[in-house]
């Protein structure tokens, strides 16, 4: 007997749900880039089209997740549940935000937003402008910090280049934190408001925006 197939419907559901993301690399690595991949059948019987026994996932994991192996613990089926509960709940979240065209206009009442420069960095330079975002998350407000940031500028070469382009959300009064995730390692970018003055720290920066390129520093508002 054929084994039956997945509804049309069914199949977009997963597909919009996931944004063709594979749940086990984002519950594994954090990687949110588009996969090549299939909808699986999460208890291994393709007879059981039920939406929860369903889920989008890239050729390699689901190989993986289909085949025995004795060296190792196998994916579990709770786990991977898991994993795609937790990437939908983040889409849901992305992809609510409105997208703009043309200019954003930064509101005057905002305390935060607009354009920084870093100061005291000697040959090297970094402006940071800092957007919000028209929605919030747990009440967090969030922006979009975007910025061009130099290295040696006074190399007879020239200098090294590097650009920003990330969304964080407020952490306490007066932060905001962004993260980044690149495939391998998590990039973290804290910016605390002082008065006047934006302090800007990063982890695993190295190599993020080219060689020796950064943002750390103290920036002045424009």
């Amino acid at each position: 007997m054929a084994r039956k197939a997945v509804k049309p419907d069914m199949q977009a559901d997963v597909l919009v749900n996931s944004r063709r993301r594979c749940c086990i690399c984002y519950g594994l690595n954090r990687d949110t880039s588009i996969k090549s991949g299939q909808i699986a059948h999460l208890d291994k019987n393709r007879d059981n089209n039920a939406r929860d026994n369903l889920a989008f996932i890239c050729l390699d994991h689901h190989d993986e997740y289909d085949g025995v192996t004795r060296q190792r613990k196998n994916l579990t089926i709770d786990e991977v549940k898991s994993y795609r509960d937790e990437l939908h709940q983040d889409i849901g979240k992305a992809f609510s935000v409105s997208v703009h065209f043309g200019d954003v206009t930064i509101p005057r009442s905002d305390p935060y937003a607009g354009t920084y420069i870093r100061v005291g960095s000697g040959a090297d330079s970094a402006e940071i402008i800092l957007t919000p975002v028209p929605d919030a998350i747990g009440g967090h407000p969030r922006y979009f910090a975007s910025g061009f940031a130099l290295w040696g500028t006074n190399r007879e070469c020239g200098p090294n280049t590097g650009e920003m382009g990330v969304v964080g959300e407020m952490r306490g009064p007066d932060a905001i934190e962004f993260y980044d995730y690149n495939g391998t390692d998590t990039h973290i970018v804290r910016m605390t408001f002082n008065e006047a003055e934006l302090v800007v720290d990063e982890d695993n920066w190295i190599g993020r925006y080219g060689l020796n390129v950064n943002f750390i520093g103290t920036y002045k508002r424009v």
